[in-house]
C-alpha cells in the first residue's frame, strides 16, 4: 500500500489516479476530502495486497531525473498564437508538431463548469483549451490509460502536466516509449476545485454569470500575471481584468500561497532536476537575459531535458524564436525551479473558514490588507524601487 493509505499523510500524495488506475481489483477510488483535493480510498475486502499501487505512486518512489540539456527563452513566430498564449506559446508550437505528425496531445481543459480535466484529442478546437493557465488541480480522469492505449497503437502522445502528473503518468506506464514526449510545467501549486467553484459561485452572486474565465492573457496589459473574467449580465457582456492585487482567488494563491494541496509545500519536483523531456514556464526575467526579444508580448522558458526533446526544438525552429540561455537565468527567473512554496500559517485553517463562514467572508478578512503592498509595490517606479532596496539592505 502506499505511504498515504497506509498513513493517511496528505503530504504524501499528488492525487494523480496512478494508483487507482493500475489496480486491476477495483480496490481504490479517488474521493474528494473536505477540502476538494482528490485521495485514493481503499476498499480492503478488494485489495489482495499486490503491491501495485505502492509500485507506481510517485511520491513513493524516485523519478527518473533529468538534468537539463539545455535552456531556452521562446517566443512563438505567428503573432495571433504568441498574442493568444500565457507566455511565449511553447505548449502550442509542441501541440502543432505532434499533430501534424498524426499524434495526439494531452493536457488540461475547463468544461462548462470550470471544472478542470485531462483529456486526450487530436482535434484542434480542443487543444485551444488546453492553451493558457488553469491555477486550480487538474482531475486526470481516465487521462493515464488512454494514453497507454494510444502509445500501444503506435500513436505519439503529448502529454503536458506538473511535474507529479507527468511523473505519474511514467510511474504508471513503467516503460519508456519512444512516441511518448512529456511536457513539465513550472509549477507553483494548485489550489482545489472546491475552492474555485466556491469562488465563482461568490462572483456570480455579486456580478453576474460568468462565461468565460482566463487567469492569464494579454487582453489589456500585455505579458503579466493578470487575466480577465467576462459576465453575462442579461443580454450584455462585460469584461474585468483580474490580477493577483484585486481578484480574491488570485489573491489566495499566488499572493498568499494560503490555498494550495499540503503536498505542493514539500514538493520534491521544485527543482531544476526535471521529469519531463520538455519544461516549460515563463522567463520573467527575460530583459536582464535576452534584451532584444518582444519580451512585453510573452517569452516562455523551456529546458530540453532529453535528446529527443532537442530534436524536436531543431525541427521547430522555423516557427518559433529560439535563445539559448543559461540554466542559472531561468531558475532566477522562477522560484519554483529551485524550492516548493512556503506554506504560511494560514494554509491551515483556511478551508475550514471558507466551510464556516463561506467564501465572501473569509477572503475579506484573509484579503483586504494583503492586496495592498503588492499593488503599491507594482506602482513603485523602478530607480525608487532599487534605491530602498539599497537603503534598506
Amino acid at each position: 500500500m502506499t505511504e498515504y493509505i497506509l498513513h493517511k499523510d496528505k503530504s504524501k500524495c499528488y492525487g494523480c489516479r496512478a494508483c487507482e488506475k493500475v489496480c486491476s481489483h477495483n480496490a481504490i477510488t479517488m474521493e474528494p476530502d473536505d477540502e476538494g483535493f482528490l485521495y485514493p480510498v481503499l476498499n480492503e475486502s478488494l485489495c489482495v495486497n499486490c503491491g501495485l499501487c505502492k509500485n507506481v505512486c510517485p511520491h513513493d518512489n524516485d523519478f527518473s531525473v533529468f538534468e537539463p540539456v539545455s535552456v531556452y527563452a521562446l517566443q512563438h513566430s505567428n503573432k495571433d498564437v504568441l498574442s493568444g498564449s500565457s507566455s511565449g506559446g511553447a505548449f502550442s508550437a509542441l501541440a502543432d508538431y505532434v499533430t501534424e505528425n498524426s499524434g495526439a496531445v494531452c493536457g488540461c481543459i475547463f468544461d462548462d463548469n470550470f471544472k478542470a480535466f485531462h483529456t486526450v484529442t487530436e482535434k484542434t478546437a480542443v487543444i485551444e483549451k488546453m492553451k493558457g493557465s488553469k491555477y486550480v488541480q487538474s482531475d486526470t480522469a481516465d487521462s493515464f490509460t488512454e494514453v497507454k492505449v494510444r502509445l500501444e497503437k503506435g500513436q505519439t502522445v503529448l502529454f503536458t502536466g506538473t511535474p507529479c502528473q507527468v511523473d505519474g503518468l511514467k510511474q504508471f506506464l513503467k516503460k519508456d516509449y519512444e512516441n511518448l514526449l512529456t511536457v513539465d510545467l513550472i509549477c507553483h501549486g494548485v489550489p482545489s476545485p472546491l475552492l474555485l467553484s466556491e469562488y465563482i459561485k461568490y462572483t456570480e452572486n455579486n456580478k453576474g454569470k460568468i462565461t468565460d474565465l482566463k487567469f492569464r492573457d494579454k487582453l489589456r496589459n500585455g505579458w503579466r500575471s493578470e487575466g480577465t473574467v467576462v459576465y453575462k449580465i442579461g443580454e450584455k457582456k462585460k469584461v474585468l481584468t483580474i490580477s493577483p492585487f484585486k481578484d480574491s482567488y488570485y489573491n489566495l494563491y499566488y499572493m498568499r500561497n494560503s490555498v494550495s494541496r499540503m503536498s505542493c509545500y514539500s514538493c520534491k519536483y521544485a527543482t531544476h532536476k526535471r521529469v519531463g523531456d520538455f519544461t516549460i514556464g515563463d522567463y520573467w526575467n527575460i530583459p536582464d537575459v535576452v534584451p532584444q526579444t518582444e519580451y512585453e508580448k510573452g517569452v516562455s522558458v523551456v529546458f530540453a531535458n532529453t535528446k529527443k526533446s532537442e530534436k524536436i526544438l531543431d525541427e521547430i525552429k522555423d516557427k518559433v524564436s529560439l535563445y539559448e540561455t543559461d540554466l542559472s537565468s531561468a531558475v532566477k527567473g522562477n522560484g519554483n525551479l529551485s524550492r516548493p512554496s512556503e506554506m504560511p500559517e494560514s494554509r491551515k485553517n483556511i478551508y475550514k473558514k471558507i466551510k464556516e463562514k463561506g467564501y465572501g467572508a473569509t477572503v475579506k478578512e484573509e484579503c483586504q490588507f494583503s492586496y495592498v503592498i503588492p499593488f503599491i509595490k507594482r506602482h513603485i517606479p523602478k530607480g525608487l524601487k532599487k534605491y530602498l532596496k539599497k537603503l534598506l539592505g
